[in-house]
C-alpha cells in the first residue's frame, strides 16, 4: 500500500478525471459510432442523447472523485481498480435510467443497464488506463527529479487533504505525538531539536511510521527506537523513555507496548 503513487490522491488529477472521461466518452461516441448503438438508443436525435450521457457521467465523476478523495488515504492499486469499476457500474445505472426511459420502457431495466455497461466499460477503459500510467510515470519523474530523493528513505507527510507538507529521513526524527486534530512531529535538523505542526492523525500516519521503523508506545506517541537512550521507571512505576537528544526528553511508555519496545533496544 506504501508504494501507491501520492499523486493520485491529490484533488488536480481528481478534477482532470472528472473532465477527461466524459469529454472522451462525448468525442468517441460521436466519431466512431460503436456498432449496435444506433439500434440500442433507437431514436434519431444521436447527438442529443450523447450529450446527455456524456453530461451525466460528468455529474457521476463528480460525485464520487470527491468521494474518492477524502477516502484514498489508504488505497492500493487493488482497491483503485475497484474503485474505478464501481465508477463505471455506478454510471451506468444512470446512463442505463436514462436510456429505459427515452426508449419508452420498451425492455427490462436490467437488461438496458447490462448494456450500457458493456458500452461504458470498453469506452472508458482507454482513459482510466490511459491517464492511470500517465499519472503513475508522473510520480516517478518528480521522484526522480527531486533532489532530496537519494539513496537515503525519506518520510512524506501528507495533510488530511493529502498535500505533502514536510519531507524528513527517519533518521532525524525522535518522535511524534498527537493533539486533538494535529500530530506534532519532533526532529532534528543541524543538530537542533525542531518540530512541525501537521494537520492529521496517529491512524493516517501508522503505516508511514511503521514501514520506516518509528515504533508506538502510548496511544498518542510514536517514538525513533534508534533515539532511546533508555528505559526508566519512576517512584510510582511509570516507564519513560529518555531520547538522546541535546535536550533532555522523556516519552511514556505504557504496558501494552514496553515488552515489544524494550525487545528493539
Amino acid at each position: 500500500m506504501s508504494t501507491f503513487p501520492k499523486t493520485f490522491r491529490h484533488f488536480v488529477p481528481q478534477l482532470i478525471q472528472m473532465i477527461i472521461l466524459p469529454i472522451f466518452f462525448f468525442a468517441f461516441m460521436l466519431i466512431y459510432r460503436p456498432d449496435g448503438i444506433d439500434t440500442f438508443l433507437k431514436s434519431d436525435m444521436y447527438g442529443v442523447h450523447i450529450t446527455i450521457m456524456s453530461c451525466i457521467i460528468l455529474v457521476s465523476m463528480i460525485i464520487t472523485r470527491l468521494m474518492y478523495y477524502f477516502l484514498a488515504h489508504r488505497f492500493n492499486y487493488p482497491l483503485y481498480i475497484f474503485w474505478c469499476l464501481c465508477e463505471v457500474i455506478f454510471t451506468s445505472f444512470f446512463i442505463g435510467l436514462y436510456v429505459w426511459l427515452i426508449r419508452g420502457k420498451d425492455m427490462a431495466y436490467l437488461e438496458v443497464f447490462s448494456t450500457s455497461f458493456q458500452f461504458l466499460s470498453l469506452t472508458l477503459i482507454f482513459p482510466y488506463v490511459i491517464y492511470a500510467q500517465a499519472l503513475k510515470i508522473y510520480d516517478v519523474h518528480v521522484n526522480a527529479s527531486d533532489p532530496n530523493n537519494d539513496q537515503i528513505s525519506r518520510m512524506r507527510f501528507y495533510d488530511d487533504r493529502h498535500n505533502l507538507k514536510i519531507v524528513l529521513t527517519p533518521s532525524s526524527i525522535l518522535y511524534i505525538t498527537s493533539e486533538e486534530n494535529y500530530v506534532n512531529i519532533f526532529y532534528t535538523e543541524n543538530g537542533k531539536l525542531r518540530h512541525y505542526v501537521l494537520r492529521s492523525s496517529m491512524k493516517a500516519l501508522e503505516e508511514l511510521c511503521q514501514d520506516n521503523g518509528l515504533v508506538r508506545c502510548h496511544r498518542s506517541y510514536y517514538v525513533n527506537p534508534a533515539h532511546i537512550k533508555v528505559l526508566r521507571k519512576d517512584k510510582e512505576g511509570v516507564v519513560f523513555a529518555e531520547l538522546n537528544a541535546n535536550e533532555t526528553i522523556h516519552i511514556p511508555v505504557t504496558k501494552r507496548y514496553y515488552g515489544h519496545l524494550s525487545d528493539l533496544l
